[in-house]
């Protein structure tokens, strides 16, 4: 499984339930990268789409309190999702909110992280990825200038 998130310089993620920013290179490098395979949310990040589910995509809800979710697999816990997850053949990405990025980090080989080079008045965080022994970065790109911030896609992965 891979994570897929935006970060700023202190690892926020969120703000009032909702994106730090909007970065339309990533919204897009977002969309192609995940098309055609599943994603994997919390019910509070699925409600907050404009538009759901996300078209073509398998959309898959951890929740506790929701059995079913139009045009989503719903899930009562992490552990049911993981068993899901074992018959999917395609790749699965963790996409948010900041509880399910936090439970689902121990079943990822790989992290995308589009990092902001600013803080923002975050509510919501994630780790810092440099700083666990276990994750190195794999590929980053040079810092992009868009839509008034400097950006850069970071993938990590897993060692060993």
């Amino acid at each position: 499984m891979t994570l897929i998130l935006v970060a700023d310089n202190d690892w926020a993620i969120g703000r009032n339930g909702d994106l730090l920013t909007r970065l339309p290179a990533d919204m897009k490098r977002f969309r192609e990268i995940t098309t055609g395979h599943t994603v994997v949310m919390g019910r509070k990040t699925y409600e907050s789409f404009p538009k759901r589910p996300l078209p073509d995509r398998v959309n898959c809800v951890i929740s506790r309190t929701c059995t079913d979710i139009e045009g989503a697999e719903a899930f009562g816990s992490i552990e049911e999702f993981l068993e899901y997850a074992k018959g999917v053949q395609d790749e699965i990405f963790v996409i948010g909110g900041g509880e399910i990025y936090r439970q689902m980090l121990p079943y990822c080989d790989k992290a995308i992280i589009t990092r902001v080079y600013e803080s923002f008045a975050g509510d919501t965080f994630f780790t810092d990825m440099d700083k666990l022994d276990d994750w190195e970065i794999s590929e980053a790109s040079d810092i992009i200038e868009t839509n008034c911030h400097k950006i850069r896609f970071i993938n990590y992965v897993r060692k060993g």
